[in-house]
């Protein structure tokens, strides 16, 4: 396969990859996450192995504090604000009332997860914390949510 080829699992094109289309090809291929792109947006598929922890970035702060930087985390921003978004191990189980009262959303299985460097309209998703270590445990960072409240 031509080294600069774009794989994705969904054939072989001939070219330099698009930064979107690298940064899919990482994913899947460094992390083993399940990965989808179109143009400039990169998302990852929750319920499979991975979910997302999505919070107010104030409350964010507090929790990469106590947690430090080898949980991965990412800055989503829109016209309404900023949001962090750390990664975490799939958790099947209700969501706790205490997360939706602090404005956490769940993000799991079913929905998707746009990771950086998507990019909509002015905004673009960037890393504050890169994938390196495996993401860790869904109840830990919970437990740094709660107690950073």
């Amino acid at each position: 396969m031509p080294r600069n080829a774009t794989r994705l699992g969904i054939g072989v094109r001939e070219g330099p990859q698009t930064e979107f289309e690298a940064a899919a090809q990482s994913y899947q291929d460094d992390h083993g996450w399940t990965v989808g792109m179109y143009r400039t947006g990169v998302w990852l598929v929750s319920g499979r192995g991975v979910d997302a922890l999505d919070m107010p970035s104030k409350l964010g702060e507090r929790v990469r504090t106590a947690l430090g930087d080898s949980v991965p985390l990412f800055e989503s921003s829109d016209d309404h604000g900023v949001r962090w978004v750390f990664l975490v191990v799939s958790h099947a189980g209700p969501t706790l009332p205490e997360l939706t009262e602090l404005g956490v959303d769940h993000v799991r299985a079913g929905r998707c997860v746009d990771l950086p460097p998507s990019r909509f309209g002015p905004h673009r998703l960037r890393w504050i914390s890169e994938p390196g270590a495996p993401v860790p445990d869904f109840a830990t960072v919970v437990h740094a949510v709660l107690q950073a409240r």
